[in-house]
């Protein structure tokens, strides 16, 4: 037994023995391996511009409204200070790194204010459940021990105790020196069903670097100084009965002298009464001469109002969702006089509109006006989820509004149309969701005499109209159209169809185009006759195309590109 003890005793010495000579040699394997690492490129990057790559990760994470953390995770920028020993100490000396915080783990929240020592916090709480009350609001507290550290803060929580959000709101009574950003989304702030407003004494009044500016659901007193500095502010879902009138909302934007984006989304109230009396116009007009970007989702009374009384640059862009009373006779013409004062002037060759595109369906029609030729295939923003989506890319104006009619669409569209100068309009694009609602004498008579018009793109409608516009006056199987050019924009040059629904069957004695794609061939082939031959056909996820068609097709244009989709219910190639 003894014996036994022994020999097992010294099998743990050996193994022991073995496992420190082990050690002993890897220690140079390692040393050689991170020397070997120093020689790659990655590795000869000066530590600031590593730190640099680290922070640029850092903040993408931050920005991006997908990620908002979890309970459980740590931040995923910190798995660079797992890589190598070098990025571990370049991480870590890099306080700036650790300064995001989000809802993440109390030893990961305590990490990393340890981490970040003294720089400016970005803190973003977005907590979409209502559990986890107790956590969320020690969280809280942990991260706002110092709100003199903090530079961004967004909050979203969501309906939460009143006790409980006064709790929250209680830790940010204190200065704020050098709060950049606050955005504020907390619903069902007030007590007892009333309204929620922020408290005046919201950090004592003292945001002195304070630029950019959100409130949801709620808002702070409409004179409160905390306006003064900003130069972005948006307000979104403001309950109605503490929505501000005009004359209010302007009187705070007046305190505002820098102001650069401007995004009032649900955010004021109708100005129907001075529409209907025709006063649109207030005792004193306001003027926004640093305003770079203008969103507004609001009555279109409200809209209307709005703009007769705010002068802002040529060089803004604007982004409009208005609503009318379609159950009235209310009509958009006060808001043509406003558009065409906008874009109608010879100083600024800026506004010449290039690209159109157009959104029809029965109740609701989109405007995209672009100074670029191409790329502008937006999409709309019925929701306001993509009302933020296109900034910066050369869009002076897009507009969404209601429509009651298939007329009224029309009467709309056209107005547009002339008001605002389409004579150089390089790209026509429509999108509809259901048939093209847009007659052929209309389509003709509307966009037939634009001599630059070189692309149109279709998507998602019937294209019986269109083919019937494309055919030459003498080919055309009807009359020809009162006021229609012979040759529908003489300088045409491609046409791409996307998604839309060819007729299966042509029928050649019908007095009417029924919209199939040898409809389509006759009406190119007449364009080629007449010496306005296209040069580029694209057809994409289009139904009941076929091989032969399409071989057809490029006898008659130059060049034709067919995804190979036919769209056919049993998959055939019919021809």
């Amino acid at each position: 037994m003894e014996a036994h003890t022994a020999s097992k005793s010294m099998i743990a010495e050996a193994h022991a023995r073995i496992d420190n000579e082990i050690a002993l040699l890897k220690l140079p394997i390692c040393a050689l391996l991170t020397q070997k690492n120093s020689l790659l490129p990655v590795s000869r990057l000066p530590c600031e511009i590593l730190a640099t790559i680290f922070l640029y990760q850092a903040h993408s994470f931050y920005q991006d409204p997908r990620y908002s953390g979890t309970w459980r995770a740590a931040p995923p920028w910190a798995n660079v200070s797992y890589v190598c020993h070098h990025w571990r100490n370049v991480a870590l000396s890099c306080q700036s790194l650790w300064s995001f915080l989000f809802v993440s783990p109390p030893r990961w929240t305590e990490e990393l204010l340890s981490r970040s020592k003294t720089v400016p916090l970005r803190i973003r709480i977005d907590v979409g459940f209502t559990c986890q009350r107790a956590m969320i609001f020690k969280l809280f507290q942990k991260v706002t021990t110092d709100v003199t550290r903090i530079q961004d803060l967004s909050l979203k929580l969501p309906t939460l105790p009143y006790n409980l959000i006064e709790g929250v709101l209680s830790k940010l009574s204190t200065p704020a020196p050098l709060l950049h950003t606050l955005h504020l989304c907390i619903p069902d702030l007030g007590e007892d069903g009333e309204d929620g407003i922020y408290p005046d004494t919201l950090f004592n009044r003292e945001t002195p670097a304070l630029r950019s500016l959100e409130f949801c659901y709620s808002h702070m007193p409409w004179s409160s100084p905390i306006f003064t500095t900003l130069s972005t502010l948006r307000l979104r879902n403001i309950p109605s009965s503490s929505q501000p009138t005009i004359t209010e909302l302007l009187a705070m934007l007046r305190r505002i002298p820098d102001l650069t984006h401007l995004y009032l989304e649900n955010a004021f109230r109708s100005a129907k009464d001075a529409l209907t009396s025709q006063h649109t116009l207030l005792s004193e007009s306001l003027d926004l001469p640093h305003l770079s970007r203008l969103a507004l989702i609001a009555p279109f009374s409200a809209v209307v109002v709005f703009l007769s009384n705010v002068t802002v640059p040529l060089k803004t862009e604007i982004r409009l969702s208005c609503r009318r009373n379609i159950d009235t006779t209310e009509s958009y013409t006060p808001l043509y006089p406003l558009l065409e004062r906008r874009f109608n002037t010879t100083s600024d060759v800026g506004t010449v509109i290039r690209t159109l595109n157009i959104k029809t369906t029965s109740r609701d029609a989109g405007f995209v006006l672009s100074t670029s030729e191409r790329d502008c295939d937006v999409s709309f923003y019925s929701d306001g989820r993509r009302l933020h989506e296109d900034w910066g890319c050369c869009i002076p104006l897009k507009l969404e509004t209601d429509v009651s009619s298939s007329k009224d669409l029309e009467h709309l569209v056209g107005d547009i149309c002339r008001i605002i100068s389409m004579a150089h309009l390089h790209t026509l694009i429509h999108l509809a969701s259901e048939r093209s609602l847009l007659s052929l004498s209309f389509i003709r008579a509307t966009f037939g005499n634009l001599q630059e018009l070189q692309l149109i793109k279709l998507i998602e409608l019937g294209v019986a109209e269109w083919i019937s516009a494309l055919s030459p006056g003498s080919c055309k199987r009807t009359h020809s159209i009162e006021k229609a050019p012979d040759i529908f924009a003489p300088a045409l040059a491609e046409l791409h169809v996307t998604a839309v629904f060819f007729a299966d069957t042509c029928h050649p004695r019908s007095p009417e185009c029924s919209g199939s794609v040898q409809c389509l061939r006759k009406a190119l082939a007449c364009r080629k006759a007449k010496g306005s031959a296209l040069k580029k056909l694209v057809i994409a996820g289009s139904y009941y195309v076929s091989n032969a068609q399409v071989r057809d097709l490029r006898r008659v244009v130059d060049e034709v590109v067919w995804d190979g989709y036919t769209g056919s219910s049993d998959g055939e190639d019919k021809s």
